[in-house]
């Protein structure tokens, strides 16, 4: 007998086809393309500043005016997947970086940034850290990254490089590995270059540089529904059992879920893969994320978070679970940034990805689905009527 989740992939003509857990991607078949701005910016447009962009023999130059927000020439295509390679140079007064997977809304950009910055006088050099502008701030600074940050040339052009896959992102400044991490939230978006805003007594202009701009397009990943509620049987067997129960066995390469949950007033649901575990329970108002040891030297149980689920509007938030052989973390993304929470930890060594069974337990009544991440091909991809 065909399982009801099998049956639900088949329907949608699914199959999971991800690759190994390092980020790059078919690097040995695909073709560096130019991604540094022509003299008359054909195919980028400048937005939400007045700050001044010039190109001029390859290099791109970006100059501050007074009392001007923060400004940004982006590019018009959007990418998702990718290796993305590049150098900077900056004033070591100005701060700047480079938006990823970004889009712009009300005129304010929104997105992850990687960061430049060369600052002398508050000497904290997290070039190549990823912040994402306009939401939720540092994702992955580099505070406990003290070889990455040694690795930063000021006044000088420094090499930094991207990689992208899923909801991965991964950066190298000069060589070093600088920052990791994941952000399921915006998988695809506009590349971006950005001349921070300057207050109105900076009336000396600043200037930062980039050069050497390449990009190899790696395609894209998209959420699929691989669970629904209303629409997979539960595996219970007891009518008085006060859950309900669902399993699940995914591909072993499956590094990131979503969860959309419409839970009502004493409800819960949880989510268990071997020792990882997510729990949400509005009659205590609590929800927890519990995860398996992240190195030798820590105890043999599990470790954790704790939150309040109180004030929480489940029905309007978007929770990510993430793993594979690096680490593990949760996001939730509530609606307008109100009741955010996030963690991400690294294994102290790599651990093989798991393929075991999810076990998915809900109240009756509880309205969730659960969607994985997955290399969009053209099998998977929408088709025109």
């Amino acid at each position: 007998m065909i399982s009801p989740v099998l049956l639900l992939l088949s329907i949608f003509g699914l199959t999971f086809t991800e690759p190994d857990t390092s980020v790059s991607l078919d690097k040995d078949t695909l073709q560096w393309q130019d991604l540094t701005p022509l003299e008359d910016l054909k195919g980028w447009k400048v937005c939400c500043g007045p700050a001044r962009y010039e190109v001029k023999n390859g290099v791109v130059t970006g100059t501050t005016v007074p009392g001007s927000p923060n400004t940004f020439l982006i590019t018009e295509k959007k990418y998702g997947d990718f290796e993305l390679e590049y150098e900077f140079k900056v004033d070591s007064r100005l701060n700047a970086g480079v938006q990823i997977r970004s889009e712009v809304s009300q005129n304010r950009m929104r997105g992850c940034q990687i960061e430049i910055d060369m600052d002398e006088n508050r000497q904290r050099f997290w070039s190549a850290g990823i912040y994402e502008e306009g939401d939720r701030g540092w994702l992955c600074d580099l505070s406990k990254n003290p070889e990455a940050i040694a690795a930063h040339n000021i006044d000088e052009w420094n090499h930094v490089r991207v990689v992208t896959r899923g909801a991965m992102i991964e950066t190298y400044l000069n060589g070093v590995a600088a920052a990791k991490t994941w952000c399921g939230q915006r998988l695809k978006g506009v590349i971006g270059l950005q001349v921070h805003g300057v207050g109105a007594a900076q009336t000396e202009p600043l200037k930062v540089q980039w050069r050497r701009l390449k990009i190899r397009d790696h395609g894209e990943h998209q959420w699929v529904t691989v669970l629904d509620s209303s629409k997979t049987p539960s595996h219970s067997t007891d009518e008085d059992s006060p859950v309900s129960l669902w399993k699940f066995t995914p591909d072993s390469t499956t590094e990131s879920l979503k969860l959309l949950l419409d839970l009502k007033e004493k409800q819960s649901w949880s989510f268990r893969q071997g020792d990882l575990s997510y729990q949400i329970n509005t009659a205590r108002n609590t929800f927890s994320f519990s995860f398996p040891p992240l190195n030798k030297q820590q105890d043999s149980g599990p470790m954790g978070i704790l939150g309040s689920t109180q004030d929480r509007p489940w029905n309007q938030s978007r929770i990510f679970l993430h793993r594979n052989s690096w680490g593990v973390g949760y996001e939730i993304l509530g609606p307008g940034g109100s009741g955010n929470s996030r963690k991400v930890d690294r294994f102290d060594l790599p651990r093989p990805g798991s393929g075991e069974e999810w076990a998915i337990t809900a109240s009756p009544g509880t309205q969730w689905q659960v969607q994985a991440l997955i290399r969009k091909t053209a099998s998977n991809s929408p088709q025109k009527p």
